[in-house]
């Protein structure tokens, strides 16, 4: 199955029946940086009644969350996450905040208007394929951090983390299906003078 994320945080807002409900999409890589993103969103909003979410993490084995945040159960969270799995996104977080208007809307009506909510900023986002990725910890001579950086743009590879000290030392993530091509290249340059150590995947 192909699978896609979002290339940048949107949001999209909706009125209904004086509620205001307020759809904000991130792309993620872990738990850790969700609840970061969550964190921020309650902050920015935090005057509005509920703040419900749902998350999608992985490949294989893929991280499904979702949460009411004090709504009716099961009435926008799960919608929400039933919308993601219709797109065929991962490594996506989707908030729907809402400001009571002073009509209430029933189950019914919140479980429509926050599934209409996720389609709308679903819709709105520019989606993009989300290919697995694999981490990698490097350490080498320093003499090599030139042409290693290279390597690294060229395979687009994220880093995670830098340090140099006697040694240069990534950590560094790549897309799955360029590891074979990537190893080479960095033992190529480095004359095989790396330490190369694969990080196990969590997914």
């Amino acid at each position: 199955m192909i699978f896609y994320t979002v290339k940048t945080e949107v949001r999209r807002e909706i009125v209904i029946k004086k509620s205001k409900f307020i759809a904000t999409i991130f792309s993620i890589s872990s738990l850790d940086e969700a609840q970061k993103k969550l964190n921020e969103i309650k902050m920015e909003f935090r005057d509005a009644t509920h703040c419900p979410y749902s998350l999608r993490i992985g490949y294989e084995r893929i991280i499904e969350r979702f949460s009411d945040d004090g709504e009716p159960p099961r009435s926008s969270g799960l919608p929400i996450l039933q919308e993601l799995k219709k797109t065929n996104v991962t490594n996506i977080l989707l908030v729907v905040t809402r400001y009571f208007g002073g009509i209430k809307l029933g189950l019914g009506g919140l479980n429509r208007a926050y599934r209409e909510s996720a389609m709308l900023v679903l819709d709105t986002a520019k989606k993009v394929r989300s290919l697995p990725l694999v981490r990698f910890d490097l350490s080498l001579d320093r003499v090599y951090s030139g042409k290693i950086r290279n390597i690294l743009e060229h395979f687009n590879a994220r880093i995670i983390q830098e340090n140099y000290g006697d040694k240069a030392e990534y950590s560094v993530k790549i897309e799955k299906e360029r590891k074979k091509g990537f190893l080479e290249a960095l033992k190529t340059v480095t004359r095989g003078k790396i330490r190369i150590r694969e990080v196990p995947s969590e997914d």
